[in-house]
């Protein structure tokens, strides 16, 4: 080997050599980037889990204030101002004028015989207690 050979061959190892340390330093760099991006991936995760469970925790607060807050008015309405009270009469006609509630079955003509018996027993059942 004649040395104008033997230099160019240093020069393209040395050359690769520096190539390579320089990819090295890159993927280096890559990766502390990845680690980097995927810290801030799970913190972003985790922010939207914290705010997601904050939501939670304030309606149940809220809803506990809401049932407190009803809990104490039973208590407040006795020193409400009193009602006026009514003669007996006034409540009997009150009462007398309102209407009786009728159950009303409404049939289809497919639906099977043992369906139909149940709603007669049913009415006969509630005719025995008015008698």
């Amino acid at each position: 080997m004649d040395p104008p050979e033997l230099e160019e061959l240093q020069k393209k190892r040395t050359n690769l050599e520096n190539e390579f340390q320089s990819m090295e330093e890159k993927e280096k760099t890559l990766d502390e980037k990845v680690k980097i991006l995927e810290e801030k991936l799970a913190i972003q995760e985790t922010d939207e889990k914290v705010k997601t469970k904050r939501e939670a925790i304030n309606q149940l607060e809220s809803r506990i204030k809401e049932l407190e807050k009803k809990l104490k008015e039973p208590q407040e309405k006795p020193k409400a101002p009193e009602v006026q009270e009514q003669p007996q009469s006034e409540i009997i006609e009150e009462t007398a004028e309102e209407p009786q509630q009728e159950e009303i079955v409404v049939m289809e003509p497919d639906m099977a015989p043992e369906t139909s018996r149940e709603p007669e027993q049913h009415e006969s059942k509630k005719k025995r207690r008015f008698f």
